[in-house]
C-alpha cells in the first residue's frame, strides 16, 4: 500500500508521524525505544519488523536528534544542604507541608518524580501511590514507613516493590514531614499527595514548587522533579555508601 501514489509504504509513512508527534515530548533516545516496543509487538503477533530498511524513517530520527541537540541545563541535585535550605524558607502553615512532605518522600525514597506524583490532574488507584499503600512498623514514634510502589519505569509488569523509609531523628526526615502532613490530609482515600481540594500533586506542580522555593532560598540553577533522586544519589556518595548499594537503593539497573 502506498501513500498519496507515492513508494512510500503506508507503514513508514504511519511510523514517520508517530515519530513526529513524539518530538514534541520527549527526546529522540526516547523516541527510539518507544520504535523498539512498536517493532516488538509486530513480531510477537506474526507480524514482519515495520523497521526493516525504513531509511526515510532513519533519516527523521537524524533530523528530530540534530534539532533537538544536547540540552545544556543540566538538572542539579537535591542535597541535604539543598533541603536545609529550602527548609528554613518555607511556611508550614499553608500547603508547604504538602510539597515538604513530598521532597522528602522523594529524597529519602530515591524515587523518580513519576513514583510519588501524577503526570496529570487524574489520579489511576492501580498506578499511582494512594493512601493506602502507606504503612508503619507503629502509630506511636514510628520508625519506618514502608511505601508499596505500584508502577515504575523499571517495573514494566508491574510486580510492584516497598521502599522503607527511616526515621533519621532530626529535622529533615521523611518520617517526620509525612506524619504531619497525614495528620492534615486525613484519612480519606485517594491519592497519597493531595491538595485540600482533593485533586492529585502532579509532576508539573512539583517541580515548579520546587524552582520557587530553591529561588526563595537564594539558590541558582536547573532544577526539576528528578532532582531528589540525584540528590540521593549524590548525598549517598559523599557519605561513603558503596556505589552497589547505592545502585540498589536507587533500583539502577546499569551503572550508568
Amino acid at each position: 500500500m502506498n501513500v498519496n501514489g507515492s513508494s512510500l509504504p503506508a507503514s513508514e509513512w504511519t511510523l514517520m508521524l508517530f515519530t513526529t508527534h513524539l518530538s514534541q515530548t520527549i527526546k529522540a533516545s526516547s523516541i527510539k525505544v518507544y520504535l523498539a516496543g512498536v517493532r516488538s509487538l509486530h513480531i510477537e503477533n506474526g507480524f514482519a519488523n515495520p523497521l526493516s530498511n525504513c531509511l526515510r524513517l532513519e533519516r527523521v530520527l537524524r533530523g528530530i536528534k540534530r534539532s533537538q541537540g544536547i540540552s545544556t541545563r543540566e538538572r542539579l541535585p537535591v542535597t541535604l544542604t539543598v533541603l536545609s535550605r529550602i527548609r528554613a524558607v518555607l511556611n508550614f502553615e499553608c500547603y508547604d507541608v504538602l510539597f515538604w512532605a513530598a521532597c522528602c518522600t522523594g529524597f529519602f525514597g530515591f524515587l523518580r518524580s513519576g513514583e510519588f506524583t501524577t503526570s496529570s490532574g487524574k489520579f489511576d488507584s492501580r498506578i499511582h501511590l494512594a493512601l493506602s499503600d502507606v504503612r508503619i512498623d507503629k502509630h506511636t514514634n514510628p520508625k519506618v514507613m514502608f511505601l508499596q510502589i505500584k508502577c515504575s519505569k523499571t517495573d514494566p509488569f508491574r510486580q510492584g516493590y516497598i521502599i522503607r523509609l527511616w526515621t533519621t531523628g532530626k529535622e529533615i526526615c521523611a518520617i517526620r514531614a509525612l506524619v504531619h502532613y497525614l495528620h492534615l490530609r486525613g484519612g480519606d482515600a485517594g491519592p497519597l499527595f493531595r491538595h485540600s481540594a482533593g485533586s492529585p500533586l502532579t509532576r508539573a506542580t512539583l517541580t515548579a514548587w520546587l524552582r520557587n522555593a530553591v529561588a526563595r532560598a537564594g539558590i541558582r540553577g536547573n532544577f526539576s522533579g528528578h532532582s531528589f533522586r540525584i540528590g540521593a544519589a549524590t548525598s549517598a556518595a559523599a557519605a561513603g555508601i558503596p556505589d552497589h548499594l547505592i545502585k540498589t537503593l536507587g533500583r539502577w539497573l546499569s551503572n550508568a
